[in-house]
């Protein structure tokens, strides 16, 4: 229980309240070019076989493999067949034909002779070796049979899928239509960036690093103008922002005498499911939904903010997108190369750096300052080691699971 008696959910609670109230954003259909990041929202086949046609695989020449294995290993070259060609006539017995990699294979050919193991005098070939039918040829379909699936709906599209997507002929596909997410940022004490900093305030880095967070997950963020502390200023601006697919706010859901965004929610008939984590950072973390558009009010302190975004807000856009995973940030095994302390009785969410080490494992060191107001502590983190209620100390070279935010 918290201190004002409301209950702590659990992390994976609270995740699935999170995800729970979204809905597809549809789909649109875009060029195959511009597809990188997209997710897919079709499931695509293969119209034909990838390669379209036996190839070679080497640069060499192409034989009949019973010439060989008769010992008749000089052969009369009859032509040559170059990537994107096709061979004047079928090969007939004492043939060859000069071949380069990825040309068709020409009818009567069944293997090729790599240029290294021929020595080659006029149309005369002599082959060093005998070969083996289907020695250095790549097959009909060996990559993708016609009518197979080659990706799923719900695929993150990358460079390798924008590849296969190439092999099958298609210049267009369905993606999930990127979600709009409102970024609030509250607060009397925040000024944007080219803003003079008077006495008492501070710069708005959430409305940055949240809506870098948005792009990061696959969304489109659409920031408002930073919130002042006053429940008709914030009551406008949630109104102003339900035409979004998503609303994230910052700040305002505490429980100080300025923090009234739970309570305009609740004016504007919004179904609060819960606003206590038990996680550190993050505890104050409200989501609801607000008529069909779900709310997610984060902590103001920007580690917290991002921390919580990455646990809530990025699954919801994740399902939103139709992915497959939308808990698509992995958890690995680390060793610990310093000592760890954590207070408290919260699960704790502490900045790493994650590298490979020479003894195969992945090693963690945990940032110096852990403190939720320090931004610098996201710096360079590509990781969040994870403590359980109850662990205080380890001690280095302990072995710790760490939730991957970023490539190792």
């Amino acid at each position: 229980m918290s201190p004002d008696g409301d209950p702590l959910l659990s992390v994976e609670a609270a995740q699935a309240h999170a995800v729970a109230p979204v809905r597809s954003t549809g789909v649109e259909r875009v060029g195959v070019g511009e597809a990188l990041g997209r997710v897919l929202g079709e499931e695509v086949r293969a119209p034909a076989d990838v390669p379209p046609h036996d190839n070679s695989a080497m640069d060499g020449y192409a034989v009949r493999a019973a010439d060989l294995a008769a010992g008749r290993l000089e052969l009369t070259v009859i032509g040559e067949v170059a990537a994107g060609y096709v061979a004047l006539r079928a090969l007939g017995a004492g043939e060859a034909y000069q071949i380069m990699t990825g040309a068709p294979i020409p009818p009567g050919a069944d293997a090729v002779v790599m240029v290294e193991s021929t020595e080659r005098t006029g149309d005369r070939v002599r082959i060093g070796k005998p070969a083996q039918a289907g020695e250095h040829i790549r097959g009909r379909g060996e990559d993708i049979r016609a009518g197979a699936v080659v990706l799923g709906r719900g695929v993150t599209l990358g460079p390798a899928e924008l590849g296969v997507l190439a092999s099958v002929r298609r210049a267009r596909v369905l993606v999930a239509r990127r979600p709009m997410v409102a970024v609030l940022a509250t607060g009397d004490e925040l000024r944007d960036v080219d803003e003079p900093l008077d006495p008492g305030a501070i710069p708005d880095t959430n409305s940055y690093a949240l809506a870098a967070l948005v792009r990061a997950a696959g969304g489109v963020p659409c920031v408002a103008p930073i919130v002042r502390d006053d429940p008709a200023r914030i009551r406008a601006a949630i109104e102003a922002a339900r035409s979004a697919d998503l609303i994230v706010s910052s700040g305002g859901v505490s429980v100080g005498e300025h923090d009234h965004v739970k309570a305009v929610l609740a004016e504007l008939g919004a179904e609060l499911s819960l606003w206590r984590v038990n996680m550190k950072p993050g505890k104050p973390v409200a989501i609801a939904r607000l008529g069909d558009v779900p709310y997610f009010g984060l902590p103001g302190n920007p580690v917290s903010s991002m921390v919580s975004f990455l646990l809530f807000v990025r699954p919801a856009i994740r399902t939103a997108l139709g992915c497959a995973q939308p808990f698509d940030l992995p958890r690995v095994q680390v060793v610990l190369d310093g000592p760890v302390r954590a207070r408290g009785e919260r699960r704790s969410y502490l900045r790493a750096r994650v590298q490979a080490g020479a003894d195969g494992h992945l090693h963690a060191t945990v940032m110096p300052h852990q403190g939720s107001h320090v931004l610098t502590s996201m710096v360079g983190a590509n990781g969040l080691v994870i403590l359980e209620p109850g662990t205080h100390d380890l001690a280095a070279g302990a072995a710790a699971t760490a939730l991957l935010i970023g490539s190792v």
